[in-house]
Formats: structure tokens, sequence, C-alpha cells
């Protein structure tokens, strides 16, 4: 997915033709871990390993735990690794201010606080601008001792995705809800024109926090459309949602994705398919 590094990020749509060899994609949230190994032109090749972290060890003790059990890690070093980094922490910077001296700089203007932390850029070159989010060091030395690995956060994974195949309409919002945090997007003819995280904490101020920003950016209640996807809390969404706007449509990855074995097992997230299913 990426064009060099933790920079550059392009989406095109895997194929037999343009990825053979295995690939190696992590999730790591404070929430669980997900490992998935898959080769496209090999069709039920797709392994998956689910790890849930001890509540009393560091976020890094865990990741040092999960991948000596983890069953598709045969030996460290050697892979090419993508890993998304969840976290309610990014900021975003214009592609002509991007200065890689500076990332830390302008990270921490944002967020004074995070100090203990790789700060990694996502280039997305077709929005205009480069996303910054932070990883723990010693997370980032855990990771880093498997190979060579390039690092996402899902607000990049679905800004990318959304800039390379956006939904139909020429307006619309799109709200990932997973786990802790929701990511709301709004897009307008292909780029977006706002994004924002925050924890969901319930879905009354979920749904107070998404209707500010619709409101904010002028959206129509009865003509523009929201795009919903994540975990099954986005069922009980949906009807509080729906008492507010009316078109409401949820993302079946089945329907966006080519045919494949992740389409038939469940409790991938929908940022992870795109993941291994584009590069």
């Amino acid at each position: 997915m990426p064009e060099t590094g933790n920079g550059n990020y392009s989406l095109i749509f895997m194929t037999e033709n343009n990825i053979k060899k295995e690939t190696l994609s992590i999730r790591i949230s404070t929430n669980g871990f997900c490992f998935c190994s898959y080769t496209p032109e090999v069709p039920d090749s797709l392994k998956v390993f689910n790890y849930t972290p001890e509540e009393d060890c560091s976020l890094a003790s865990n990741i040092r735990t999960a991948i000596g059990r983890c069953p598709l890690i045969k030996e460290k070093g050697i892979y090419d690794i993508k890993a998304i980094i969840e976290t309610g922490e990014y900021t975003c910077i214009p592609t002509e201010h991007d200065i890689p001296g500076e990332y830390k700089q302008y990270f921490h203007y944002c967020f004074p606080k995070n100090k203990d932390a790789e700060i990694i850029p996502n280039k997305l070159n077709a929005q205009g601008y480069t996303i910054l989010f932070p990883v723990e060091n010693s997370v980032y030395e855990e990771i880093n001792k498997l190979g060579n690995v390039t690092f996402y956060t899902p607000a990049s994974i679905i800004l990318g995705y959304l800039g390379y195949k956006p939904m139909p309409e020429e307006r619309y919002m799109f709200a990932y809800l997973y786990n802790e945090l929701a990511l709301i997007i709004s897009m307008k003819n292909g780029k977006a024109e706002i994004t924002n995280i925050f924890r969901k904490d319930d879905y009354a101020n979920t749904l107070f926090y998404l209707l500010s920003i619709w409101k904010e950016q002028e959206l129509s209640q009865t003509n523009d459309t929201l795009y919903l996807c994540g975990d099954s809390s986005i069922e009980n969404f949906s009807l509080q949602a729906a008492q507010f706007i009316k078109n409401i449509k949820r993302i079946n990855p089945n329907e966006l994705f080519m045919p494949s074995l992740l389409n038939r097992i469940g409790g991938i997230p929908f940022d992870l398919q795109a993941l291994i299913l584009c590069e």
C-alpha cells in the first residue's frame, strides 16, 4: 500500500498478477490483537490469530507474548509487515508543509503530553496531506523485530480507500465505529472535508458528536448519506441515527472487496480487510 516506507500511501487493488507472496498484517489495539497471513493467489491461504491482552501488562509486553504464541510467525526478522495501530491521536499536515524533520514538532504541538513515541507519517497524496500518528517506542521496537514494518492508523487506511474508491454520492459521511473509537469522515468529490476521531463511550454522546459534525459540514438530513461500518455496535447506533438522518447505509465488506476467504471469516475489522486486500 505505501510507495515508500512509512510515508507515501496509495491504493491499488490486489489481483493474482500483482501480489503473489505471503503477507503478514497485524492490527494492534488495547482491546486485542489480530494477526493475518495471506497469499492472494492461494484462495484458502488466509490464517488468523487473535490475542486478548492481559490487563495488568503493558502493551509492549502483551505484544511480545502474542508474537511468541502466534503460530503464523515462524521466524523473526524475515517478514514484510503491515501494522495498523489503533489510536485516538493523529493530526494532518498539508503536503506543502510536509517536512520530515519537523514531524515531531507538528505532532507535539497538537498533543504535547505524548512524548514517549515514534511519530509515523502516512502520506495521502490524493488527499493532499500527511497524517501523523504515534506509536509507543516500546511497541515500535517489538514489532520491528519481526522484519520490515510499515505502520498505519485506521484513519489513513480508510481515507486512502475512500479517496481511491469513493461511494457513489458526491457528498456523504463515513463513520467507522470499532472497539472504543469512532472515526468520522466527511467526503466531497473524493476528498475529505473533515476527519475526526473520538472515544465512543455511549450511543448518545457518539451520535451527538456525529450530528454536530454533520451540521457543521452543512450536510442535508434528507438528501445526503451516512455510511456506517464497524463492529456490532453499529446496529443499535443505526437505529438511533435514523431518527435524524434519512439515508443511512451499512457497509458490507463483501460488496466492496473481491471475493476471498476474508469475506467468509467473521471478526476481521474493515480496516484490516482493506489493508490486506489492497496494496
